[in-house]
Protein backbone atom coordinates (compact mmCIF):
# COMPACT_ATOMS: atom_id res chain seq x y z
CA UNK A 1 0.00 0.00 0.00
CA UNK A 2 1.57 3.29 -1.07
CA UNK A 3 0.33 5.25 1.93
CA UNK A 4 2.07 2.90 4.35
CA UNK A 5 5.23 2.99 2.24
CA UNK A 6 5.27 6.77 2.50
CA UNK A 7 4.69 6.69 6.21
CA UNK A 8 7.49 4.21 6.70
CA UNK A 9 9.78 6.24 4.48
CA UNK A 10 9.09 9.43 6.42
CA UNK A 11 9.69 7.80 9.76
CA UNK A 12 12.49 5.33 9.21
CA UNK A 13 14.31 5.65 5.90
CA UNK A 14 17.56 7.55 6.04
CA UNK A 15 17.49 10.79 4.11
CA UNK A 16 20.16 11.68 1.56
CA UNK A 17 22.99 13.82 2.77
CA UNK A 18 21.92 17.43 3.01
CA UNK A 19 18.20 16.90 3.65
CA UNK A 20 16.17 16.30 6.80
CA UNK A 21 13.22 13.99 7.54
CA UNK A 22 10.87 16.94 8.01
CA UNK A 23 8.00 16.66 5.54
CA UNK A 24 6.90 19.89 3.85
CA UNK A 25 3.19 19.78 2.97
CA UNK A 26 2.19 20.79 -0.55
CA UNK A 27 4.62 21.98 -3.18
CA UNK A 28 4.91 21.60 -6.95
CA UNK A 29 7.11 18.94 -8.56
CA UNK A 30 8.23 18.94 -12.18
CA UNK A 31 8.63 15.57 -13.90
CA UNK A 32 10.38 15.38 -17.25
CA UNK A 33 9.38 13.03 -20.08
CA UNK A 34 11.73 12.08 -22.87
CA UNK A 35 11.46 13.73 -26.29
CA UNK A 36 8.45 12.42 -28.16
CA UNK A 37 6.62 11.26 -25.04
CA UNK A 38 3.94 13.89 -25.52
CA UNK A 39 0.74 13.59 -23.51
CA UNK A 40 -1.81 14.05 -26.27
CA UNK A 41 -4.81 11.86 -25.45
CA UNK A 42 -6.91 12.44 -22.35
CA UNK A 43 -9.89 10.10 -22.82
CA UNK A 44 -9.09 6.90 -20.85
CA UNK A 45 -10.13 4.75 -23.82
CA UNK A 46 -7.23 4.92 -26.24
CA UNK A 47 -7.12 4.52 -29.98
CA UNK A 48 -4.31 2.48 -31.51
CA UNK A 49 -2.11 5.50 -32.25
CA UNK A 50 -2.64 6.98 -28.76
CA UNK A 51 -1.96 3.74 -26.90
CA UNK A 52 1.27 4.69 -25.13
CA UNK A 53 2.22 4.23 -21.49
CA UNK A 54 2.88 7.93 -20.90
CA UNK A 55 -0.67 8.70 -22.09
CA UNK A 56 -2.15 5.86 -20.10
CA UNK A 57 -0.34 6.63 -16.87
CA UNK A 58 -1.35 10.30 -16.99
CA UNK A 59 -4.96 9.32 -17.63
CA UNK A 60 -4.91 6.91 -14.70
CA UNK A 61 -3.74 9.73 -12.44
CA UNK A 62 -7.21 11.17 -13.06
CA UNK A 63 -9.44 8.15 -13.72
CA UNK A 64 -8.74 5.05 -11.69
CA UNK A 65 -9.04 1.62 -13.33
CA UNK A 66 -11.18 -1.07 -11.80
CA UNK A 67 -7.98 -2.90 -10.84
CA UNK A 68 -4.58 -1.24 -10.43
CA UNK A 69 -1.37 -3.13 -11.09
CA UNK A 70 2.11 -2.37 -9.85
CA UNK A 71 2.95 -2.74 -6.16
CA UNK A 72 6.23 -1.00 -5.52
CA UNK A 73 8.64 -2.44 -8.07
CA UNK A 74 6.69 -5.68 -8.61
CA UNK A 75 4.11 -6.32 -11.40
CA UNK A 76 1.35 -7.45 -9.05
CA UNK A 77 -2.17 -6.37 -8.13
CA UNK A 78 -2.31 -3.27 -5.95
CA UNK A 79 -5.43 -4.01 -3.93
CA UNK A 80 -5.28 -0.73 -2.02
CA UNK A 81 -5.47 1.44 -5.14
CA UNK A 82 -8.11 -0.65 -6.92
CA UNK A 83 -11.66 0.68 -7.11
CA UNK A 84 -13.08 -2.82 -6.63
CA UNK A 85 -12.42 -5.58 -4.14
CA UNK A 86 -10.55 -8.61 -5.56
CA UNK A 87 -12.80 -10.50 -8.00
CA UNK A 88 -14.49 -13.69 -6.80
CA UNK A 89 -14.53 -16.63 -9.21
CA UNK A 90 -17.09 -19.42 -9.33
CA UNK A 91 -18.77 -22.00 -11.60
CA UNK A 92 -15.49 -23.59 -12.66
CA UNK A 93 -13.97 -20.24 -13.57
CA UNK A 94 -16.78 -19.16 -15.88
CA UNK A 95 -18.34 -16.56 -13.56
CA UNK A 96 -16.70 -13.59 -11.86
CA UNK A 97 -18.34 -11.37 -9.25
CA UNK A 98 -17.11 -7.82 -8.74
CA UNK A 99 -17.98 -5.55 -5.83
CA UNK A 100 -17.06 -1.88 -5.79
CA UNK A 101 -15.46 0.01 -2.95
CA UNK A 102 -16.76 3.43 -1.99
CA UNK A 103 -15.17 5.84 -4.46
CA UNK A 104 -16.57 9.23 -5.37
CA UNK A 105 -16.48 11.45 -8.43
CA UNK A 106 -15.08 14.90 -7.87
CA UNK A 107 -18.58 16.40 -8.25
CA UNK A 108 -19.81 14.40 -5.26
CA UNK A 109 -21.56 11.57 -7.10
CA UNK A 110 -20.61 7.96 -6.21
CA UNK A 111 -18.78 5.69 -8.63
CA UNK A 112 -21.28 2.93 -9.44
CA UNK A 113 -21.71 -0.05 -11.72
CA UNK A 114 -23.60 2.27 -14.08
CA UNK A 115 -20.24 3.94 -14.76
CA UNK A 116 -18.77 0.54 -15.58
CA UNK A 117 -21.74 -0.23 -17.81
CA UNK A 118 -21.15 3.07 -19.63
CA UNK A 119 -17.52 2.12 -20.27
CA UNK A 120 -18.66 -1.34 -21.36
CA UNK A 121 -21.17 -0.01 -23.86
CA UNK A 122 -18.69 2.42 -25.45
CA UNK A 123 -15.91 -0.15 -25.61
CA UNK A 124 -18.13 -2.86 -27.09
CA UNK A 125 -19.65 -0.57 -29.72
CA UNK A 126 -16.32 0.77 -30.96
CA UNK A 127 -13.87 -2.00 -30.08
CA UNK A 128 -12.21 -2.19 -33.50
CA UNK A 129 -10.76 1.31 -33.09
CA UNK A 130 -9.47 0.81 -29.54
CA UNK A 131 -5.78 0.10 -28.93
CA UNK A 132 -6.28 -2.39 -26.10
CA UNK A 133 -8.76 -4.53 -28.03
CA UNK A 134 -7.78 -7.91 -29.44
CA UNK A 135 -10.45 -10.03 -31.19
CA UNK A 136 -11.67 -12.77 -28.88
CA UNK A 137 -10.68 -10.94 -25.72
CA UNK A 138 -12.89 -8.67 -23.64
CA UNK A 139 -15.68 -7.85 -24.49
CA UNK A 140 -16.00 -10.79 -26.89
CA UNK A 141 -15.39 -13.38 -24.16
CA UNK A 142 -18.28 -12.16 -22.00
CA UNK A 143 -21.64 -13.84 -22.62
CA UNK A 144 -23.67 -11.56 -20.36
CA UNK A 145 -23.47 -9.28 -17.34
CA UNK A 146 -25.87 -9.06 -14.43
CA UNK A 147 -25.93 -5.52 -13.07
CA UNK A 148 -26.92 -6.68 -9.60
CA UNK A 149 -26.82 -3.33 -7.83
CA UNK A 150 -25.02 0.00 -7.85
CA UNK A 151 -22.02 -1.70 -6.23
CA UNK A 152 -22.08 -5.26 -7.62
CA UNK A 153 -22.00 -6.95 -11.00
CA UNK A 154 -21.62 -10.53 -12.17
CA UNK A 155 -19.92 -11.41 -15.46
CA UNK A 156 -20.82 -14.69 -17.16
CA UNK A 157 -18.00 -15.68 -19.49
CA UNK A 158 -18.17 -17.67 -22.70
CA UNK A 159 -15.93 -20.40 -21.27
CA UNK A 160 -13.60 -21.11 -18.37
CA UNK A 161 -10.60 -18.78 -18.17
CA UNK A 162 -7.37 -18.63 -16.22
CA UNK A 163 -8.28 -16.26 -13.35
CA UNK A 164 -4.73 -14.91 -13.13
CA UNK A 165 -4.80 -13.92 -16.80
CA UNK A 166 -8.35 -12.58 -16.73
CA UNK A 167 -7.78 -10.48 -13.61
CA UNK A 168 -4.44 -9.12 -14.85
CA UNK A 169 -5.20 -8.47 -18.51
CA UNK A 170 -8.95 -8.26 -18.99
CA UNK A 171 -10.52 -6.74 -15.89
CA UNK A 172 -7.61 -4.30 -15.63
CA UNK A 173 -8.71 -2.75 -18.94
CA UNK A 174 -11.94 -1.49 -17.37
CA UNK A 175 -11.95 2.17 -16.34
CA UNK A 176 -15.27 3.42 -14.90
CA UNK A 177 -16.36 6.63 -16.65
CA UNK A 178 -18.72 9.31 -15.27
CA UNK A 179 -21.90 8.33 -17.09
CA UNK A 180 -23.88 11.10 -15.40
CA UNK A 181 -21.65 13.71 -17.12
CA UNK A 182 -20.24 12.07 -20.26
CA UNK A 183 -23.25 10.24 -21.71
CA UNK A 184 -24.07 12.92 -24.27
CA UNK A 185 -23.73 13.66 -27.96
CA UNK A 186 -22.36 17.21 -27.66
CA UNK A 187 -21.16 19.60 -25.00
CA UNK A 188 -24.49 21.40 -25.06
CA UNK A 189 -26.81 18.39 -25.33
CA UNK A 190 -28.48 16.95 -22.25
CA UNK A 191 -27.07 13.88 -20.54
CA UNK A 192 -29.09 10.79 -21.35
CA UNK A 193 -28.74 7.02 -21.59
CA UNK A 194 -27.58 7.02 -25.19
CA UNK A 195 -25.02 4.30 -24.49
CA UNK A 196 -27.73 1.68 -23.95
CA UNK A 197 -28.11 1.26 -27.71
CA UNK A 198 -25.26 0.48 -30.07
CA UNK A 199 -26.09 3.45 -32.29
CA UNK A 200 -26.21 5.76 -29.29
CA UNK A 201 -22.96 4.40 -27.86
CA UNK A 202 -21.22 5.02 -31.18
CA UNK A 203 -22.41 8.64 -31.21
CA UNK A 204 -21.22 9.20 -27.64
CA UNK A 205 -17.87 7.58 -28.41
CA UNK A 206 -17.46 9.76 -31.49
CA UNK A 207 -18.24 12.82 -29.40
CA UNK A 208 -15.78 11.90 -26.63
CA UNK A 209 -12.94 10.98 -28.99
CA UNK A 210 -13.56 14.23 -30.84
CA UNK A 211 -13.22 16.15 -27.59
CA UNK A 212 -10.04 14.21 -26.73
CA UNK A 213 -8.58 15.28 -30.08
CA UNK A 214 -9.02 18.97 -29.19
CA UNK A 215 -5.82 19.45 -27.24
CA UNK A 216 -6.25 23.20 -26.88
CA UNK A 217 -9.39 22.69 -24.76
CA UNK A 218 -7.97 20.18 -22.27
CA UNK A 219 -7.69 22.66 -19.41
CA UNK A 220 -11.12 24.24 -19.93
CA UNK A 221 -13.34 21.39 -21.10
CA UNK A 222 -15.82 20.61 -18.28
CA UNK A 223 -15.79 16.91 -19.21
CA UNK A 224 -12.25 16.45 -17.97
CA UNK A 225 -12.98 18.12 -14.60
CA UNK A 226 -15.03 15.15 -13.37
CA UNK A 227 -12.51 12.61 -12.08
CA UNK A 228 -12.34 9.90 -9.44
CA UNK A 229 -8.53 9.81 -9.21
CA UNK A 230 -6.19 11.83 -7.01
CA UNK A 231 -5.43 14.44 -9.68
CA UNK A 232 -7.31 16.71 -12.07
CA UNK A 233 -5.86 18.54 -15.08
CA UNK A 234 -5.62 22.26 -14.41
CA UNK A 235 -3.27 23.60 -17.14
CA UNK A 236 -2.18 22.31 -20.51
CA UNK A 237 -0.04 23.65 -23.35
CA UNK A 238 -1.09 22.13 -26.68
CA UNK A 239 2.19 23.20 -28.29
CA UNK A 240 4.74 21.96 -25.73
CA UNK A 241 2.43 19.32 -24.16
CA UNK A 242 3.27 20.64 -20.69
CA UNK A 243 0.59 19.21 -18.40
CA UNK A 244 -0.22 20.44 -14.90
CA UNK A 245 -2.24 18.20 -12.60
CA UNK A 246 -3.60 19.62 -9.36
CA UNK A 247 -4.57 17.69 -6.27
CA UNK A 248 -8.21 16.58 -6.37
CA UNK A 249 -9.61 17.87 -3.05
CA UNK A 250 -12.55 15.46 -3.33
CA UNK A 251 -10.50 12.33 -3.90
CA UNK A 252 -11.85 9.44 -1.82
CA UNK A 253 -9.07 6.88 -2.32
CA UNK A 254 -6.24 5.88 0.00
CA UNK A 255 -3.27 7.52 -1.76
CA UNK A 256 -4.16 11.17 -1.24
CA UNK A 257 -1.46 13.37 -2.76
CA UNK A 258 1.00 15.20 -0.57
CA UNK A 259 1.95 17.62 -3.34
CA UNK A 260 -0.25 20.47 -4.48
CA UNK A 261 0.60 19.99 -8.13
CA UNK A 262 2.59 17.81 -10.49
CA UNK A 263 3.84 19.24 -13.80
CA UNK A 264 4.71 16.88 -16.65
CA UNK A 265 7.04 18.42 -19.21
CA UNK A 266 8.49 16.93 -22.39
CA UNK A 267 12.02 18.00 -23.20
CA UNK A 268 12.88 18.77 -26.79
CA UNK A 269 16.30 17.12 -26.66
CA UNK A 270 18.84 15.43 -24.41
CA UNK A 271 20.75 18.71 -24.18
CA UNK A 272 17.63 20.55 -23.05
CA UNK A 273 17.08 17.92 -20.37
CA UNK A 274 20.62 18.28 -19.01
CA UNK A 275 20.28 22.07 -18.96
CA UNK A 276 16.94 21.82 -17.13
CA UNK A 277 18.47 19.55 -14.50
CA UNK A 278 21.52 21.76 -14.00
CA UNK A 279 19.35 24.85 -13.58
CA UNK A 280 17.01 23.16 -11.11
CA UNK A 281 13.94 23.50 -13.34
CA UNK A 282 13.22 19.76 -13.09
CA UNK A 283 12.71 17.86 -9.85
CA UNK A 284 12.40 14.35 -11.31
CA UNK A 285 14.33 14.08 -14.54
CA UNK A 286 16.52 11.67 -16.39
CA UNK A 287 20.03 11.34 -17.65
CA UNK A 288 20.61 10.32 -21.27
CA UNK A 289 22.72 7.18 -21.44
CA UNK A 290 25.10 9.05 -23.71
CA UNK A 291 25.71 11.46 -20.79
CA UNK A 292 26.05 8.78 -18.13
CA UNK A 293 29.37 10.31 -17.11
CA UNK A 294 27.44 13.18 -15.51
CA UNK A 295 25.93 10.86 -12.89
CA UNK A 296 28.70 11.66 -10.42
CA UNK A 297 28.21 15.39 -10.94
CA UNK A 298 24.51 15.23 -10.10
CA UNK A 299 25.09 12.89 -7.16
CA UNK A 300 27.32 15.56 -5.66
CA UNK A 301 24.92 18.41 -6.39
CA UNK A 302 21.79 17.46 -4.50
CA UNK A 303 20.35 14.69 -6.69
CA UNK A 304 19.86 10.95 -6.40
CA UNK A 305 20.69 8.95 -9.53
CA UNK A 306 18.92 5.59 -9.93
CA UNK A 307 18.22 3.43 -13.01
CA UNK A 308 14.52 2.67 -13.56
CA UNK A 309 14.01 -0.97 -14.51
CA UNK A 310 10.67 -1.74 -16.15
CA UNK A 311 8.90 -4.80 -17.47
CA UNK A 312 9.50 -4.20 -21.15
CA UNK A 313 10.32 -6.37 -24.12
CA UNK A 314 12.19 -4.98 -27.06
CA UNK A 315 12.22 -6.16 -30.63
CA UNK A 316 12.30 -4.84 -34.13
CA UNK A 317 8.97 -5.49 -35.85
CA UNK A 318 9.08 -7.44 -39.07
CA UNK A 319 6.86 -6.11 -41.85
CA UNK A 320 4.81 -9.24 -42.41
CA UNK A 321 2.25 -7.63 -44.72
CA UNK A 322 4.32 -5.37 -46.98
CA UNK A 323 6.83 -5.61 -49.83
CA UNK A 324 9.26 -7.66 -47.72
CA UNK A 325 6.68 -10.29 -46.80
CA UNK A 326 8.28 -13.04 -48.90
CA UNK A 327 11.58 -12.56 -47.08
CA UNK A 328 10.38 -12.17 -43.50
CA UNK A 329 7.93 -15.06 -43.85
CA UNK A 330 10.94 -17.39 -44.05
CA UNK A 331 11.95 -18.60 -40.58
CA UNK A 332 15.58 -19.23 -41.56
CA UNK A 333 15.94 -15.59 -42.70
CA UNK A 334 14.54 -14.34 -39.40
CA UNK A 335 16.91 -16.69 -37.56
CA UNK A 336 19.87 -15.47 -39.60
CA UNK A 337 19.00 -11.85 -38.81
CA UNK A 338 18.71 -12.69 -35.09
CA UNK A 339 22.25 -14.09 -35.20
CA UNK A 340 23.35 -10.59 -36.31
CA UNK A 341 22.00 -8.83 -33.20
CA UNK A 342 24.98 -8.25 -30.90
CA UNK A 343 23.19 -7.86 -27.58
CA UNK A 344 26.38 -7.63 -25.52
CA UNK A 345 27.68 -4.80 -27.68
CA UNK A 346 24.36 -2.96 -27.58
CA UNK A 347 24.13 -3.12 -23.79
CA UNK A 348 27.69 -1.88 -23.44
CA UNK A 349 26.58 1.18 -25.38
CA UNK A 350 23.95 1.64 -22.63
CA UNK A 351 26.57 1.30 -19.86
CA UNK A 352 25.10 -2.07 -18.99
CA UNK A 353 21.80 -0.49 -17.96
CA UNK A 354 19.33 -2.88 -19.52
CA UNK A 355 18.44 -6.52 -19.91
CA UNK A 356 19.22 -9.27 -22.34
CA UNK A 357 16.07 -10.17 -24.24
CA UNK A 358 15.72 -13.45 -26.08
CA UNK A 359 11.96 -13.57 -26.52
CA UNK A 360 8.66 -11.75 -26.04
CA UNK A 361 8.70 -11.50 -22.24
CA UNK A 362 10.78 -9.05 -20.26
CA UNK A 363 13.40 -10.49 -17.92
CA UNK A 364 12.41 -8.18 -15.09
CA UNK A 365 14.63 -8.89 -12.05
CA UNK A 366 12.74 -11.14 -9.66
CA UNK A 367 9.86 -11.73 -12.08
CA UNK A 368 8.61 -15.32 -12.32
CA UNK A 369 7.20 -14.72 -15.78
CA UNK A 370 10.26 -15.30 -17.98
CA UNK A 371 10.82 -18.84 -19.24
CA UNK A 372 13.95 -20.53 -17.83
CA UNK A 373 14.87 -21.46 -21.41
CA UNK A 374 15.04 -17.78 -22.35
CA UNK A 375 17.62 -16.85 -19.77
CA UNK A 376 20.07 -18.10 -22.42
CA UNK A 377 20.38 -16.90 -26.01
CA UNK A 378 19.05 -19.46 -28.53
CA UNK A 379 20.55 -17.40 -31.40
CA UNK A 380 23.85 -16.00 -30.12
CA UNK A 381 25.62 -13.34 -32.14
CA UNK A 382 27.49 -14.99 -35.00
CA UNK A 383 28.00 -13.64 -38.50
CA UNK A 384 29.23 -17.05 -39.65
CA UNK A 385 26.09 -18.79 -38.29
CA UNK A 386 23.92 -16.30 -40.18
CA UNK A 387 25.89 -16.81 -43.38
CA UNK A 388 25.69 -20.59 -43.06
CA UNK A 389 21.90 -20.48 -42.70
CA UNK A 390 21.61 -18.46 -45.89
CA UNK A 391 24.06 -20.63 -47.82
CA UNK A 392 22.18 -23.80 -46.85
CA UNK A 393 19.04 -22.30 -48.36
CA UNK A 394 20.53 -21.50 -51.73
CA UNK A 395 21.80 -17.94 -51.36
CA UNK A 396 25.07 -17.03 -53.07
CA UNK A 397 27.16 -13.90 -53.16
CA UNK A 398 26.15 -11.42 -55.83
CA UNK A 399 27.45 -8.03 -56.91
CA UNK A 400 28.58 -5.71 -54.16
CA UNK A 401 28.77 -8.57 -51.68
CA UNK A 402 24.98 -8.84 -51.30
CA UNK A 403 23.68 -12.39 -51.43
CA UNK A 404 21.12 -13.30 -54.10
CA UNK A 405 18.80 -16.28 -54.41
CA UNK A 406 20.59 -18.99 -56.34
CA UNK A 407 18.13 -21.80 -55.69
CA UNK A 408 14.53 -20.63 -56.00
CA UNK A 409 11.82 -22.98 -54.84
CA UNK A 410 9.93 -24.22 -51.83
CA UNK A 411 11.96 -27.27 -50.79
CA UNK A 412 13.43 -27.19 -47.31
CA UNK A 413 16.82 -26.09 -48.66
CA UNK A 414 15.50 -23.58 -51.24
CA UNK A 415 15.17 -19.80 -50.91
CA UNK A 416 11.42 -20.00 -50.26
CA UNK A 417 8.02 -19.31 -51.74
CA UNK A 418 7.85 -16.35 -54.10
CA UNK A 419 11.57 -15.51 -53.94
CA UNK A 420 12.80 -15.39 -57.52
CA UNK A 421 16.21 -16.35 -58.87
CA UNK A 422 18.71 -13.53 -58.50
CA UNK A 423 16.59 -11.60 -55.97
CA UNK A 424 18.85 -9.83 -53.45
CA UNK A 425 18.46 -10.23 -49.71
CA UNK A 426 17.91 -6.61 -48.81
CA UNK A 427 15.38 -4.73 -46.71
CA UNK A 428 14.69 -1.39 -45.06
CA UNK A 429 15.04 -0.75 -41.34
CA UNK A 430 13.07 2.18 -39.92
CA UNK A 431 14.40 3.48 -36.61
CA UNK A 432 13.76 6.18 -34.08
CA UNK A 433 15.96 9.28 -34.45
CA UNK A 434 17.35 11.58 -31.80
CA UNK A 435 19.01 8.91 -29.66
CA UNK A 436 22.75 8.33 -30.24
CA UNK A 437 22.70 4.85 -28.70
CA UNK A 438 20.00 3.42 -30.96
CA UNK A 439 21.73 4.97 -33.97
CA UNK A 440 24.94 3.22 -32.98
CA UNK A 441 23.09 -0.07 -32.48
CA UNK A 442 21.33 -0.09 -35.85
CA UNK A 443 24.57 0.92 -37.58
CA UNK A 444 26.34 -2.00 -35.86
CA UNK A 445 23.54 -4.30 -36.98
CA UNK A 446 23.82 -2.95 -40.53
CA UNK A 447 27.57 -3.63 -40.53
CA UNK A 448 27.16 -7.18 -39.22
CA UNK A 449 24.44 -7.83 -41.80
CA UNK A 450 26.71 -6.62 -44.59
CA UNK A 451 29.37 -9.09 -43.42
CA UNK A 452 26.78 -11.85 -43.83
CA UNK A 453 25.78 -10.56 -47.27
CA UNK A 454 22.50 -8.92 -46.18
CA UNK A 455 21.85 -5.36 -47.30
CA UNK A 456 20.09 -3.27 -44.64
CA UNK A 457 19.08 0.26 -45.64
CA UNK A 458 18.53 2.54 -42.65
CA UNK A 459 15.59 4.94 -42.65
CA UNK A 460 15.61 7.35 -39.69
CA UNK A 461 12.25 8.79 -38.59
CA UNK A 462 11.13 10.87 -35.65
CA UNK A 463 9.15 9.02 -33.00
CA UNK A 464 6.06 10.97 -34.01
CA UNK A 465 6.49 9.94 -37.64
CA UNK A 466 6.97 6.33 -36.58
CA UNK A 467 3.71 6.42 -34.60
CA UNK A 468 1.94 7.66 -37.73
CA UNK A 469 3.65 5.12 -40.00
CA UNK A 470 4.72 2.03 -38.10
CA UNK A 471 2.16 2.54 -35.33
CA UNK A 472 -0.82 2.02 -37.62
CA UNK A 473 0.41 -1.23 -39.11
CA UNK A 474 -1.43 -3.57 -39.21
CA UNK A 475 -3.79 -3.37 -40.99
CA UNK A 476 -1.01 -1.96 -43.11
CA UNK A 477 0.45 -2.74 -45.43
CA UNK A 478 3.67 -2.65 -43.40
CA UNK A 479 5.88 -1.09 -46.06
CA UNK A 480 9.14 -1.71 -44.22
CA UNK A 481 11.23 -4.78 -43.53
CA UNK A 482 12.14 -3.94 -39.94
CA UNK A 483 11.12 -1.15 -37.57
CA UNK A 484 12.53 -0.44 -34.13
CA UNK A 485 11.83 2.23 -31.54
CA UNK A 486 14.58 3.75 -29.44
CA UNK A 487 13.70 2.32 -26.07
CA UNK A 488 11.24 -0.54 -26.11
CA UNK A 489 8.69 -1.99 -28.45
CA UNK A 490 6.33 -3.11 -25.75
CA UNK A 491 5.91 -2.37 -22.06
CA UNK A 492 3.69 -4.88 -20.36
CA UNK A 493 1.60 -2.43 -18.40
CA UNK A 494 -1.58 -1.80 -16.48
CA UNK A 495 -3.62 -3.52 -19.19
CA UNK A 496 -1.31 -6.50 -19.63
CA UNK A 497 0.23 -7.20 -16.24
CA UNK A 498 0.60 -10.89 -17.12
CA UNK A 499 2.81 -10.95 -20.25
CA UNK A 500 0.89 -13.47 -22.34
CA UNK A 501 1.40 -11.63 -25.60
CA UNK A 502 -2.11 -11.36 -26.96
CA UNK A 503 -1.82 -7.61 -27.47
CA UNK A 504 1.48 -8.03 -29.30
CA UNK A 505 1.33 -11.20 -31.36
CA UNK A 506 -2.33 -12.21 -31.12
CA UNK A 507 -4.65 -12.30 -34.11
CA UNK A 508 -5.74 -8.77 -35.05
CA UNK A 509 -3.28 -6.99 -32.78
CA UNK A 510 -2.17 -3.43 -33.51
CA UNK A 511 1.42 -4.54 -32.89
CA UNK A 512 3.87 -7.14 -34.15
CA UNK A 513 3.97 -5.94 -37.76
CA UNK A 514 1.08 -8.16 -38.79
CA UNK A 515 2.49 -11.38 -37.32
CA UNK A 516 0.07 -14.26 -37.11
CA UNK A 517 0.63 -17.96 -36.48
CA UNK A 518 -2.10 -20.52 -35.72
CA UNK A 519 0.31 -22.29 -33.37
CA UNK A 520 1.17 -19.07 -31.54
CA UNK A 521 -2.52 -18.20 -31.34
CA UNK A 522 -3.28 -21.57 -29.76
CA UNK A 523 -0.46 -21.14 -27.24
CA UNK A 524 -1.64 -17.62 -26.40
CA UNK A 525 -5.14 -18.97 -25.85
CA UNK A 526 -3.78 -21.61 -23.49
CA UNK A 527 -2.25 -18.91 -21.31
CA UNK A 528 -5.74 -17.40 -21.17
CA UNK A 529 -7.59 -20.57 -20.27
CA UNK A 530 -5.18 -22.81 -18.37
CA UNK A 531 -3.71 -22.06 -14.97
CA UNK A 532 0.00 -22.43 -14.32
CA UNK A 533 3.10 -20.73 -15.66
CA UNK A 534 4.15 -23.65 -17.86
CA UNK A 535 1.70 -22.53 -20.54
CA UNK A 536 3.16 -19.04 -20.45
CA UNK A 537 6.64 -20.54 -20.86
CA UNK A 538 5.52 -22.66 -23.81
CA UNK A 539 4.21 -19.55 -25.57
CA UNK A 540 7.44 -17.65 -24.89
CA UNK A 541 9.68 -20.47 -26.09
CA UNK A 542 7.74 -20.87 -29.33
CA UNK A 543 7.72 -17.16 -30.18
CA UNK A 544 11.43 -16.96 -29.34
CA UNK A 545 12.30 -19.97 -31.50
CA UNK A 546 10.19 -18.58 -34.34
CA UNK A 547 11.81 -15.12 -34.04
CA UNK A 548 8.39 -13.49 -34.33
CA UNK A 549 10.19 -10.19 -33.76
CA UNK A 550 13.89 -9.45 -34.02
CA UNK A 551 14.75 -9.66 -30.32
CA UNK A 552 16.74 -6.67 -29.15
CA UNK A 553 17.96 -5.86 -25.62
CA UNK A 554 15.79 -3.25 -23.88
CA UNK A 555 17.59 -0.58 -21.94
CA UNK A 556 16.29 0.61 -18.62
CA UNK A 557 13.39 3.02 -18.94
CA UNK A 558 15.57 5.90 -17.81
CA UNK A 559 18.36 6.87 -15.50
CA UNK A 560 16.31 8.81 -12.98
CA UNK A 561 17.86 11.98 -11.59
CA UNK A 562 15.77 13.26 -8.66
CA UNK A 563 16.31 16.11 -6.25
CA UNK A 564 17.20 14.83 -2.78
CA UNK A 565 14.44 16.99 -1.32
CA UNK A 566 11.80 15.00 -3.24
CA UNK A 567 11.01 11.68 -1.60
CA UNK A 568 8.52 8.82 -2.00
CA UNK A 569 9.48 7.99 -5.58
CA UNK A 570 12.15 5.35 -4.94
CA UNK A 571 10.06 2.23 -5.62
CA UNK A 572 9.82 2.90 -9.34
CA UNK A 573 6.90 1.10 -10.99
CA UNK A 574 7.66 -1.75 -13.42
CA UNK A 575 4.96 -0.23 -15.64
CA UNK A 576 6.67 3.17 -15.99
CA UNK A 577 4.05 4.89 -13.80
CA UNK A 578 5.62 7.72 -11.77
CA UNK A 579 2.89 7.45 -9.05
CA UNK A 580 3.13 11.13 -8.06
CA UNK A 581 0.63 10.62 -5.25
CA UNK A 582 3.45 8.98 -3.30
CA UNK A 583 5.82 11.94 -3.60
CA UNK A 584 6.50 14.49 -0.89
CA UNK A 585 9.07 17.14 -0.13
CA UNK A 586 11.42 17.21 2.82
CA UNK A 587 13.35 20.19 4.09
CA UNK A 588 17.01 20.75 3.35
CA UNK A 589 19.34 20.81 6.36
Amino acid sequence: MIVSVIAAGCANSPSPSGVSNKVIPGGVAVYSHKPGDDFNWILPIMTGTAYELYNQNTELDMWRPLYSYGTGSQPTLNEALSIAYPPVWSNNDTTVTIKLKRFMWSDGKPVTTRDIEFWWDLYRADKSSIGTYVPGDIPDNVASIDWVSSSELVMHLTQAFNPLWYDSNELSVIVPLPQHRWDRESLTSPVGSYDLTTAGAKKVFTFLTGQSSKLSTYATNPLWKVVDGPWVLSRYNATTYETTLSRNPHYSGPDKPHLKQIVYVTETSDTAEIDALRSGQVDYGWLPSSDYGLASYFSHHGYTVKPWVTEVANFAEFGYTGPYKKLVDELYIRQALEHLVNQQLYLRSEHGLGQYSYGPVADLPGSPFVSPQLRHDPYPYSVSAARQLLTRHGWRTGSGGVVVCGRPGTATNDCGAGISAGAPLSMDLVFDTGYPTILGQVEAFQTAAAQAGVQITLHPETETAMFADVGVCPPGPCDWGLAIYAYDMWGFGPNEALPTGGEIFGRGSFWGGGYYSPVAQQLIQQTHTKSGLRYLYQYENYLADQVAGLWWPPQDLRISVVKDTLQGWQQQSPFADPHPSAWYYVAAK
